[in-house]
């Protein structure tokens, strides 16, 4: 279960980043945090790309284009949200986004939809509410 795995590193490193985001909205301004943050994710990607020579150029590269920009509003909204929240309803609110590509696996790629996902999802609703109140 490798995906099990990083996806357990994944969780493990957003959620130090979502405190560590809190307190730098103390702070810095919307843009400042998400310019440092990112400044900082870019040099430690390029250093890890340079070791690692496996960056790949192809015209499915160019498909970051609107995802970048897409995510740099999603990026300002959540640090704003952080500036202006508290984080224990910002943060569960804004990682409801999981909805999106769990729907888009069942309609879209055929995913399996068993009752199990079912009730996580709505689990993980009735969770964003409870949180949020």
């Amino acid at each position: 279960m490798d995906a099990i795995k990083y996806a357990l590193i994944a969780l493990t490193g957003w959620g130090f980043w979502a405190i560590g985001s809190k307190i730098m909205t103390r702070h810095l301004n919307t843009v400042s945090t998400s310019f440092w943050i990112s400044f900082w994710a870019l040099i430690f990607l390029s250093t890890y790309v340079l070791f690692r020579r496996n960056l790949m150029i192809n015209r499915h590269a160019f498909y970051a284009i609107p995802v970048g920009l897409t995510s740099l509003v999603a990026l300002l909204a959540f640090y704003k949200a952080l500036r202006i929240g508290p984080a224990s309803v910002v943060v569960p609110l804004a990682n409801m986004y999981l909805l999106f590509p769990v729907l888009y696996g069942f309609i879209i790629l055929g995913e399996e939809i068993t009752t199990t996902r079912i009730l996580g999802i709505v689990c993980a609703g009735l969770a964003t509410i409870l949180l949020s109140l």
